[in-house]
Formats: C-alpha cells, structure tokens, sequence
C-alpha cells in the first residue's frame, strides 16, 4: 500500500512585501516575551488542547515567537499548516490531518508531533499583510470548530498583532529617544506654528540654549534676521499645501546661536501631517536633524586651498626648465614633467613611466650611481652630483642633479643639462681673461703714458738742442749734434714702441651680437653687490651678425657697463640696460660725443642706466686720457681707450645724462669693418703751410728745458715767442690781450689745469685762436681730436724744427677753415 502524500504550501502573490513587513517588525530570533507567552498558554486553555502557537512565516521556515506545549523553535515552511493558513482571511480548521490530503502524508503527521486536529487565524498586519498565525493544534482529532470558536481565536491573533505592532511602535520610540538624546547632530522638533516642542542635548551644545529656553520658543529663536521672512513664507506655502524647496531634502543654510553668532548647518527637514502621511496633506509639525558644518567648511576651503596650491605646485613643476621625477621604493618612474623627458629626448613622460631611473643612464654610469650615490641618499636622505645621462637617441647628457629619499622609499630627482653652462663657463672664463688682459694694458698704458711723458720732455730738450747746435758753423759741432739728434730719435722710437706695449692687431670675425650682450651681462652682473641694483637685456629675437674684431668690442661694452655699475647709489634701486636696435638708424638725441654716424649698415646699442649721472661741464672730458670720477680707483684710460676703439672701427658714440638721474650712451656700430688711420692720423694731403715769420706764438709747458729749447726753435723759425711754464699764467695773459697772439702751443699733461682745460680757456676769450697740442701720447690725443675738437693740430714730443713748423702751419690752417665755418 502506497504512503500518503501531503501538499506544500504555495507562494502568495504579495510574497515580497509581506516578507518586508515581516522583517520590518525585526521580532525573528528574538527571546521570549511574557505577554505573547501568556496569548499561547490561554488559547491552549480555552480550546483544549495540546500546543498553541504563534508562528511567524518565513521565507523557508515558520518560525514560533511564542509556543506551549512544542519543545521545537522552528520547522520547515514546505511541510507547514501555517503556510496554508496565511492564503485565506479567516480560521483554517483541520479537524482530522489524516483525512485531509493536503496533509495526510506530511511528516507532522506521520511523526512527532503527529498532528491530528488543527485551527488557525492569519496574523494580519495594519498594512494587510498576512505574516503568520495563532493556532492550537492536538494530537487526537476533532469533530468539529464552532463559529464562536473561530471568532475568539481571531481576536487572540489580533491581540497578537497588537503586541507585535505595539512592540515595534515602542522600540522606533525608544530608538528615537536615544538617537534624539546621544547622536552629536541637532534634533529639533516644531510644531505646525513653528513653537519648538523638542530640543535634544546635541541642540543645546551647538546652538547655546538649553531645553528650557527653547521649548515653546518659536523657530525664529535659531534663524538669523534677514532670514526670518522666507522661513515664514515657506511655512505658509506648506500651510496652503504648496510646494517646498526643503522639506525631504538636505540643503544648507547659515543659524544663530545664542551669542549672536551665525554659522552654516546642514539641514534635513521632514513633516507629519494630521493623517499621518509625511509628505502630503496640512502640517502639523516638522522635524530637523540639524548638523554643525563650520568645521566642515573651513576643511573644505582648505581642502580647495590645498588643491589650488598643489594645482599651483604641480604647474610650476611642469613650467620649470629643470627636470623633476619622482620614482617608487622600487626605482621605477612614477611621476615625470615634460622638462624631464625632454632633456633626454621623448616626446612625453608616458613614455618612461613605470621603467627604471637606469634607463636613462648607460650600464658603467648607472652602476657608479649605484655604488657612490645610492649609499649615500639612504644614509643622508640626500645627495647632488654630476652625471652623464643618455639621450633616447644614444647620445650623451650633461647633468647636475639632487636626489631626495620620499618617505615612501621613493626617489625624488631634480636634475638640469648643464652642457650649455659648462660651455658658458668656458666662454666666460676666456671673456674674463680678455677683460684681464684689457685691464692689464690699460695699467701698462698708464704706466707708459707716465714714463713717456717725463722721458719725452727730456728727449724734446737734447734733441731740439742738438738742432739748434747744428746750426753752428763749426763742424766738429754739427757733427757731434747729429749723433746727438741720431740718438734722441732712437729713443723717441723705444719711447713709442713703449707706449704700444700690449697693443693687438684687430681680427674681425663673424659674431652675433645677442651673444657678446648676454656674455657683458653675465660678466658684469655678479659684481652687483647691492641687492637693489639689476642688469636688464632687450634684444631682438633674431641674430645679429656684425663683422668686427669680437674683444675691441667686447672692451667697449665692458667700459661702458662697468662705468654704469659705478654710477649706481648703493641704497638705492638702480638697473642698467642693454638695447639694441637695428634698421634704419635716426640722428640721436643726445650729443654725439665720438665720431660721425655710420653710413653704411650699423646696429645701435643703447648702454642706460639710473645712477649719479654726469654733471654738464664734465660730458666733454670723460674721454680725454686720465680723466676720472673714481679717484684712486680710476685710471682715466677706460673711456679714452673706448673712443679710440670706436673712431678707429668708424663708429660713433652718443650721451645724454641728467645729474643725479643717469645717463645713457648711443653706440653706433657698423656691421661691416670701416676702413681709416688706425692711429687716428689725418691722410696725407697738401697743405698750405703758412710761414711763422712774425708770428707771435705762446708756448706753454711745465718743464723749463722744454720751454727752453722750442722758444729757441720756433725763434729760429722767425717767430715772436711768449714762454710760460705756469698754465694759470698763460690763461691771465690770454684773458688780459686775446689779439696779441697768433697761435699757442701746449703741452698735455701739467699741473693746476690740463691742456684740454687750457683750450677751453681760451676758446671763451678767443674762439678762433689756433692751438697746437704738444704731447708725448701723440695717438691717443689724435684720436681723441678727431672727435672733442679742442686741438686744431696734434705733434709729438720730441720733434724737430722743420716738424714743428709744419705742424704749427697745420694749426694755422685749421683754425682759419674752422673759423670760416663756423662764418658760413
């Protein structure tokens, strides 16, 4: 004979949410409770039987949150009554299992507890949902269930429901009171006229008042004045049932506390309403958790601060030249700017992220990096040297760099080419020597200058008395005076070779001019001791080719850069700059102090500066030889060798200065050598030399001898000679009869007033007075001629008769055509 066979219980239809609801009340697996206890032992009671039990319908079990008379705490949902019951609205009676299909061969009934008899009442929550049952259930069946008897097991189960639901409803109270009295977030109830009926401790902490205070306070109490107004607004919106910016939502909004303070809080708001609901129908009150976020938006703006200065920190890396990398404890690249790859020659950083920093360098570098750098950066955390990378196309790197251990264990590289430094530092290296050089043949010239001044005085006496001895008819004398004068020229010649001690001959050579500017400023700019003072450069973007000898160029731009340096005030802010121009060249503002403008291609360079600048009554001697403003720091050569460069290379040199403003020199250059008399001569050409018969001349000189011996000359010659060895002498007898004189002859060098300043004497009482220069510096003072003008003709110490008169004829000559002019 077959067993009997039972039917499982089916699925409702609303299986998921009563699940939900079910597990909403959180009751499963929970312990005992005494009134739901008590529930079970009376229905067993009242009915008579063995068990009675609610059961809770799991998903795959029934669970029994009170039982009587059932040892067990839970079965299996497939083989239960329960299951059944839960489908239907009212009682599910079973008056014998073994008579009934669904159940005869269910193993409830076939074993322990072998169920015969069984009744049972849905347990239907407010929301509908039927979630288990009360039921009893007795191992010898029944006859029949009254009516009566359903209805009193259905108000059992609906007591049980409102335990149940009684329990949750406490519980969420509980949890609510104790969320309200131990979350750090403000809770704050209000009801529908905005008077405050709940005020937690959070509240107190963070707003000022206590309980006390709030409660029954209106909700103005914590907005801030200009505030108040939309509140109240939004209230009434609600009150009309209108639309709300926030209620279920969490915005933010500035409070006030008790002392007065505003601050920001989040706010989250909800509302209940007289029938329940939480989102619709009239308000009768509103709850708001309410958080603090001031330290929350001073962490924000922080954080954005923090990120704009690591936005700021990682552009500045990426805009630096120098390469920046940063490697894992590994070795492997991590982080790499652009600088980085493009000193060794990728096209970005993707392509070296991940490699090892040995990549870059061959296998004997990167293992001396190992060995010497490596032990030195984990002890020290630091190291700096040089080494030679390699390049992505196989050739070599010249770079410095600074290694630094990350707290990671990571490498963290700053490295930069040094190729171009290195040959920089060459350059300047021989550039120094070249200023080295000029330095020394300026002190050698000043040197020489001082010998060959006194020698050559001495010279002009022996050899113009030889001369005269010449004259003599006695020829054991003529003869004796010709070795005399033989001699004295033979010195005059090693006087001059002297005097051009250390002079080089120029080699003109192709060079860009933007270079030998950079090249002055880096050589000039480390000599600026005060802070305040700076060297600025304003060049064009492209080449400037000039054919000149690079070092007489270089010279000229040292002297005048350096002479601006001096010029600068310490203590005050002060630059020099460089400009240059080229294109058409315009006459310049300022007096052309040297030479004529080129008429060829020429650049012009613009030497400004913001120092002391250059009284008016100085402008037209700082080229003359000697002159300075340093003291016994100055040779005086500095500027007078620099317009000896200039008017030998056909160049020219404008000024313009204001006391106590600065200055700023023109120099114009030609991009092509100009072809002249290196030592400043004038070509050979016929002249008409006027005869000095009868002419009266002055002849002025410190040394008696000198004096001596052209008075004796120039009389010979068939002049009226006036003999002066005071300048200030010759000054007063010129003041005092500027028409009694014919031409005037003077020395350079003498003491109280130069020859320079004596020409200019006697221009103010005699303008067309010729005036020949005298002196044992013949060249420079020729080149210097050609540009101040001062001398109408430049002769050289010693000189003989038929020299001097030649020279004196010039002077004469020079004079009329200037003075014939200056008519015109």
């Amino acid at each position: 004979m077959p067993e009997p066979a039972f039917t499982p219980p089916p699925i409702p239809a609303d299986e998921p949410e009563r699940l939900a609801a079910l597990h909403r009340l959180t009751v499963l697996d929970t312990p005992s409770e005494d009134e739901l206890d008590v529930i079970a032992r009376l229905a067993a009671d009242r009915f008579g039987t063995a068990t009675a039990l609610v059961s809770l319908v799991d998903a795959d079990r029934q669970w029994f949150k009170a039982r009587h008379g059932l040892a067990a705490r839970e079965t299996c949902r497939s083989i239960s009554f329960c299951g059944h019951t839960i489908h239907q609205d009212g009682v599910m009676v079973v008056p014998d299992a073994t008579a009934d299909t669904r159940f005869a061969g269910n193993p409830l009934v076939t074993d322990d507890p072998h169920i015969r008899f069984y009744a049972g009442a849905p347990l239907v929550l407010a929301s509908g949902h039927r979630i288990g049952t009360l039921c009893v259930i007795d191992p010898a069946p029944r006859a029949a269930f009254t009516a009566h008897e359903a209805e009193v097991l259905q108000l059992m189960a609906r007591q049980v429901v409102a335990l149940l639901e009684g329990r949750q409803a406490r519980q969420e109270r509980r949890i609510a009171h104790l969320i309200a009295q131990t979350t750090t977030d403000a809770f704050v109830c209000a009801d529908s006229h905005s008077r405050i009926i709940l005020w937690n401790r959070a509240a107190e902490a963070m707003f000022g008042w206590s309980a006390a205070e709030a409660l029954g306070q209106s909700l103005d109490l914590i907005i801030p004045p200009v505030h108040r107004q939309g509140h109240h607004a939004g209230v009434a919106r609600l009150r009309a049932k209108g639309p709300s910016k926030l209620v279920g939502q969490t915005v933010e909004v500035p409070a006030l506390a008790k002392d007065g303070r505003e601050f920001p809080i989040e706010l989250s708001l909800a509302m209940w309403s007289e029938d329940g609901s939480a989102t619709g129908g009239t308000p009768d009150g509103f709850a708001a958790i309410i958080r603090d976020i001031s330290a929350r938006k001073q962490s924000e703006a922080e954080r954005v601060a923090t990120e704009a200065r690591l936005a700021r920190q990682v552009a500045a890396i990426e805009a630096s030249d120098d390469g920046i990398a940063l490697t894992d404890a590994e070795g492997r690249f991590i982080f790499m700017n652009h600088a980085h790859a493009a000193m060794f020659g990728y096209p970005n950083a993707a392509a070296l992220m991940g490699q090892a920093w040995s990549v870059l360098y061959g296998p004997d570098e990167a293992r001396r990096i190992n060995d010497e750098a490596m032990p030195e950066l984990f002890a020290a955390g630091q190291w700096r040297g040089e080494t030679n990378g390699l390049k992505a196309d196989g050739s070599p790197l010249e770079q410095e760099i600074a290694l630094s251990l990350a707290p990671d264990g990571g490498i963290v590289c700053v490295t930069r080419d040094v190729g171009d430094r290195r040959g920089m530092e060459r350059e300047k290296a021989r550039l120094r020597d070249q200023l080295m050089l000029a330095q020394r043949q300026e002190v050698v010239g000043q040197l020489a200058s001082g010998i060959a001044h006194d020698f050559n005085n001495l010279i002009a006496a022996i050899s113009g008395t030889a001369e005269l001895l010449r004259h003599i008819e006695d020829d054991r004398v003529r003869h004796h005076a010709l070795r005399i004068q033989t001699a004295t020229t033979t010195a005059a010649r090693l006087v001059e070779k002297l005097l051009t001690l250390g002079r080089r001959v120029p080699h003109p050579k192709l060079v860009d001019l933007r270079g030998m500017l950079r090249n002055v400023r880096d050589l000039v700019e480390p000599s600026l001791t005060d802070p305040l003072h700076r060297i600025e450069l304003a060049m064009p973007s492209a080449p400037i080719m000039l054919l000149t000898d690079e070092t007489e160029l270089n010279q000229v731009l040292l002297n005048l850069v350096l002479n601006a340096r001096d010029s600068l005030r310490l203590g005050e802010t002060g630059w020099i700059k460089l400009e240059v121009k080229t294109g058409p060249l315009e006459p310049p503002p300022g007096r052309l102090a040297i030479g004529c403008l080129p008429t060829g291609p020429a650049v012009m360079i613009r030497v400004s500066d913001t120092g002391c600048g250059i009284n008016p009554e100085e402008v037209s001697q700082i080229f003359e030889p000697f002159f300075t403003r340093k003291g016994e720091a100055g040779t005086g050569l500095g500027l007078a060798v620099v317009a000896g460069i200039i008017a030998s290379n056909g160049g020219a040199l404008a000024i313009e200065s204001w006391p106590g403003a600065g200055t700023i020199f023109e120099l114009y250059w030609p991009l092509q050598p100009q072809t002249g008399d290196a030592d400043g001569s004038q070509p050979d050409r016929d002249l008409e030399v006027a005869g000095l018969a009868g002419k009266t001349v002055l002849v002025v000189d410190d040394s008696p001898a000198v004096v001596d011996t052209l008075v004796a000359m120039l009389e010979d010659a068939g002049a009226e000679v006036g003999p002066c060895l005071d300048v200030r002498d010759a000054v007063t007898a010129i003041k005092d009869d500027p028409g009694a004189w014919d031409l005037v002859i003077t020395d350079y060098d003498m003491p109280g007033m130069n020859g320079a300043e004596l020409a200019r004497a006697v221009r103010r009482f005699r303008p067309d007075l010729p005036i020949l220069l005298l002196t044992a510096l013949p060249r420079i003072h020729k080149l210097h001629q050609k540009q101040v003008g001062l001398f109408d003709a430049v002769l050289g110490k010693p000189a003989s008769t038929a020299q001097l008169a030649a020279a004196a004829g010039a002077a004469l000559l020079a004079a009329r055509e200037r003075t014939n002019q200056c008519v015109s």
